[in-house]
């Protein structure tokens, strides 16, 4: 996980010329440069350009301000500038190249080490097949601002699902931010917005104006999706049910061994992973399958497990989430294939008192910002405390528990993204009831299609406050090209009058005998982990409200 800052100003309007001052164009720089510094606390630098940009010799300043959270040797620090001037400043993971970029990447990772981090595989990947040709052929996630000096062009995008934070303000015509963090100050962050997934920008200096080129499920466009749209089949026959539990199974099982493995640690002692855990179908499963990963490993995957005191409802922090947790993870530890696994699995219940809450209220508010609603901050509010990972660990029902355990693992594995896919939310079941399958397959494609701007944007940005990078499984390109596939059928099965969403993942979980998993209904977070709705007297609040 990286902070990126970058802004294009005037060089008259430019209140300073001096490099650490890069946040005089928002007022609030030394305020935006300690949250970024959070997100990436291995290094940081800044680098500050002034060019002219046309033939009237108008002086334009560009700023560019990095944070570091190293994920694999060698350190790399950014910005990172190319011997020819190019400067990269990257926020993501590069798991597969593909096309011909794949035995070019494939060279890079051979023998020369200065290349085996992403950053600077991807900025001689810009320099050698140009961006759009690069990011074709690239699968991961990411957010990132490239200056290519020699056509004196400013590049910046979300990935195409949007799984890293970038937000940026072009208030005025002449002048440009981006950021992976809102401005803290609640009266100057009004002009900034999300970059929507989906486009790449493209700025022109010579004749300052932006092109926008879009992802596209048309050949036609200059970028293509890596996945299908939605499949509007119903169903299959019961044998071919059969096969797609099996390529579920192993389509999941790759995406996980992509985010898992390219976890470096040091080899001293037992490696430490961690997942986001409610005890859920979801993360469940995902847990089974970092296990099986790891299986070989001296390693231990933390099952982070978040609960709230709540005030307006009382009984402490025996949440829902916390009593299905613990349920689901004695269910994970009694599967036969896990028996002889090197890798264990540890609870830790991370309990959050309402005068922690009430402390980070306004913290919180600031980094998931420009989401406003009350239901956006419950559920921000577990996440941020999730993410620390601070806690009681306990590595068996029956051993005592660890005080003060906080997770050494800066990998957050999440869950996100198997709902919209596979139909988790009770919305689907209605659309289904009001208009069969046709309605449930809009449905999840208008869900799918708006993760960006509702959950990834802010999650990411919650959770890197804690220096940690949420990486979502379920939303592997291939896995997501593999579950737009799928039969609308064997993600919503209707046997009577009952209506079984997720199907096809309550299957695999049965197969591998997670029974109990695989009966769960859906909760919500701020539901199960009593987020949601904490002060008492207050009436009727909607999530849709806007905080207060």
């Amino acid at each position: 996980m990286c902070g990126i800052f970058f802004s294009l100003v005037p060089k008259s309007k430019s209140a300073s010329n001096d490099s650490e001052d890069f946040g005089k164009y928002t007022s609030a720089g030394l305020q935006l440069e300690k949250a970024l510094k959070r997100r990436g606390p291995d290094c940081y630098n800044t680098i500050v350009l002034d060019i002219n940009t046309n033939d009237d010799n108008e002086s334009q300043q560009l700023t560019f301000f990095s944070t570091v959270l190293s994920m694999r040797d060698p350190l790399t620090p950014q910005p990172l500038q190319s011997p020819e001037g190019r400067i990269l400043q990257f926020n993501g993971e590069i798991y597969d190249a593909v096309g011909e970029l794949e035995g070019y990447r494939s060279d890079l990772l051979g023998d020369d080490a200065v290349c085996k981090n992403d950053t600077a595989v991807l900025s001689q990947m810009f320099e050698r097949f140009g961006v759009i040709q690069t990011l074709q052929s690239i699968r991961g996630e990411y957010a990132f601002v490239y200056y290519d000096i020699l056509s004196r062009c400013i590049w910046w995008a979300r990935d195409c699902i949007g799984r890293r934070s970038l937000l940026v303000n072009r208030s005025r015509k002449d002048c440009i931010a981006l950021s992976s963090l809102p401005v803290p100050d609640p009266v100057l962050r009004t002009d900034w917005r999300e970059v929507p997934a989906g486009e790449v920008y493209k700025f022109d200096l010579r004749i300052m104006d932006i092109e926008v080129i879009s992802w596209s499920y048309e050949l036609c466009g200059s970028l293509k999706y890596p996945y299908v749209p939605i499949y509007l089949d119903i169903s299959v026959t019961q044998h071919s049910y059969d096969t797609l539990v099996t390529e579920f199974s192993s389509t999941l099982l790759a995406a996980v061994r992509r985010r898992v493995l390219a976890i470096h640690h040091s080899r001293s002692k037992a490696d430490t992973y961690a997942i986001l855990f409610s005890g859920g179908i979801d993360c469940t499963l995902l847990a089974y399958l970092t296990a099986i990963t790891l299986r070989d490993h001296n390693a231990h995957v933390d099952l982070l497990n978040v609960a709230f005191e709540n005030p307006r409802i009382g009984g402490g922090y025996d949440t829902p989430d916390r009593i299905l947790g613990r349920q689901s993870w004695q269910e994970l530890r009694s599967l036969p294939g896990l028996q002889s696994s090197q890798c264990d699995f540890r609870f830790v219940e991370i309990n959050v008192p309402y005068t922690q809450v009430l402390e980070c209220k306004s913290r919180v508010q600031d980094l998931m910002f420009p989401k406003d609603s009350v239901m956006d901050f419950s559920i921000a509010l577990a996440f941020f405390f999730a993410a620390r990972g601070f806690g009681t660990m306990f590595t068996s029902p029956v051993a005592d528990p660890v005080e003060e355990y906080t997770t050494s693992s800066r990998v957050l594995i999440s869950g996100l993204g198997a709902d919209e896919l596979f139909a988790g939310y009770t919305r689907h079941g209605t659309s289904f009831a009001r208009g069969g399958y046709e309605a449930l397959a809009n449905e999840l494609a208008l869900d799918f299609g708006r993760l960006h701007e509702r959950n990834l944007g802010r999650d990411d940005r919650v959770g890197a406050h804690w220096g940690k990078e949420f990486r979502y499984p379920y939303l592997d390109e291939e896995f997501v090209d593999f579950a737009l596939r799928c039969p609308l059928d064997s993600k919503l099965r209707v046997r009577g009058s009952a209506k079984e969403g997720k199907w096809l993942l309550r299957q695999f979980a049965r197969v591998i005998g997670l029974y109990q998993v695989a009966e769960e209904k859906k909760r919500a977070i701020q539901f199960g982990a009593r987020s949601a709705k904490m002060e008492a007297g207050k009436g009727k609040i909607r999530g849709t409200d806007k905080i207060i």
